[in-house]
């Protein structure tokens, strides 16, 4: 990358925005925005070339053989018979909640949200972006909403695939139909589909803000321990995790899962799960943002 290619990239957005101010609020507000997106491309093709797609690829494509081989033998796990569609919504819910948001949404969010920032450090590139005139909050948003992007990509793209490969074949095309659009399963998937964004952007706000101080992800190791535990830990506790408030924002609750709930604690309204989640990755982002302002490029020591 070259200190040309990224000019061409990102303008001057203090002269730009300075100028605009004076003349005309709305048009500042056009060019900060502009900046924003201009970054954001900037990291999403940095991203898309980098070895760790293909590391959110490989977990987003876990659940999706999974659900191949339950198609294929005709069962679903533990030897039981999905004779309805609701099993399937059932069995679907056990993936979201155990598969997805444990181990996909972790490991997928602390993977690219680390790299995000790392490998600028690695790639010896970051002194490139320092060099042009945009402020370095910019850059943390901008990678921010790259890594939220891509990752929001591959593991609703694999839930929805999963979720097809588990009833088209079994229910037929018209029942998958009357399923998505007369029944509802539409928007609950939507809804799905929203928590596993939140999570990514969770977790990969913690991950931004370690990749920018350390050069290890050791703190994943003890962040997955904590997660993790939630169903033991003593009900106080629980309010401490965010996968409590994950958990809480699913839509649905089937009674084979009562168990999990028990474990899981009472769940929190969806308004203040919505508000601590946008807390932690405000307050993470914010930290991120803070620290890249009195970061220098000294590769060695990164």
């Amino acid at each position: 990358m070259s200190t040309n290619h990224l000019q061409s990239e990102i303008r001057n957005p203090k002269s730009e925005i300075g100028e605009s101010a004076i003349r005309n609020p709305h048009s500042a507000i056009k060019a900060l925005v502009r900046q924003i997106v201009a970054v954001f491309l900037l990291s999403l093709r940095r991203l898309l070339r980098s070895k760790f797609l293909s590391a959110i690829i490989t977990l987003g494509a876990i659940p999706v053989a999974i659900a191949c081989l339950i198609a294929l033998s005709g069962r679903p796990m533990h030897q039981q018979n999905v004779g309805r569609i609701q099993d399937v919504h059932a069995l679907l819910e056990g993936f979201l909640r155990f598969l997805y948001l444990h181990f996909i949404v972790f490991f997928g969010a602390n993977v690219l949200g680390f790299a995000v920032m790392r490998q600028e450090y690695d790639d010896q590139t970051l002194h490139y972006l320092f060099l042009q005139p945009v402020p370095r909050w910019m850059l943390v948003v901008g990678k921010a909403v790259a890594f939220v992007v891509l990752a929001s990509a591959v593991c609703v793209t694999s839930l929805w695939v999963t979720y097809l490969i588990m009833t088209l074949p079994r229910f037929g095309l018209a029942a998958v139909i009357a399923d998505l659009f007369g029944k509802g399963r539409f928007v609950i998937l939507a809804k799905e589909s929203l928590v596993i964004a939140l999570g990514l952007l969770a977790y990969g706000s913690i991950a931004m803000l370690m990749g920018s101080l350390f050069k290890s992800g050791f703190y994943a190791l003890i962040l997955l321990a904590w997660e993790s535990g939630l169903p033991y830990l003593p009900s106080t506790l629980k309010l401490w995790t965010v996968m409590h408030y994950l958990q809480s924002l699913l839509p649905e609750r089937h009674t084979d899962l009562n168990r999990l709930f028990a474990l899981l604690g009472e769940p929190a309204s969806v308004w203040l799960s919505l508000a601590v989640i946008g807390g932690v990755s405000g307050v993470f982002i914010a930290a991120c943002a803070f620290f890249y302002q009195f970061r220098e490029c000294l590769y060695a020591e990164a």
